[in-house]
């Protein structure tokens, strides 16, 4: 499947998800066409992940918020972080443990 015909169907169903009331059971029959349809390898994580996550979405505002906007960036603008950040800290953590593990194991 081309990008811009995923980015165009995520995008009807991120429309149908923004009426009030929400046709949930639509929304999870059209995600479930689409990830059928979808390579795994070749799609982002985030996709995939909301296509999972339609019955979540449901049930939690906040979360579906969140998701929402990361697919929303997907179709407005092709960009999407299926990464997750490590803080600063976090590197210096490993370096500092490598450091002190690499000196206990020379001394």
């Amino acid at each position: 499947m081309e990008e811009d015909e995923l980015r165009s169907r995520l995008g009807g169903i991120l429309s149908i998800e923004g009426r009030t009331p929400t046709d949930w059971l639509k929304v999870e029959r059209l995600a479930a066409e689409l990830q059928r349809e979808l390579p795994i390898d070749a799609t982002p994580e985030a996709v995939h992940r909301d296509l999972d996550d339609a019955d979540i979405r449901a049930r939690d505002e906040a979360y579906g918020e969140r998701q929402r906007q990361e697919v929303r960036r997907y179709v407005d603008h092709g960009e999407y972080d299926d990464g997750i950040a490590v803080p600063w800290w976090g590197c210096a953590l490993v370096f500092f443990g490598g450091a002190g593990l690499a000196k206990w194991l020379l001394s």
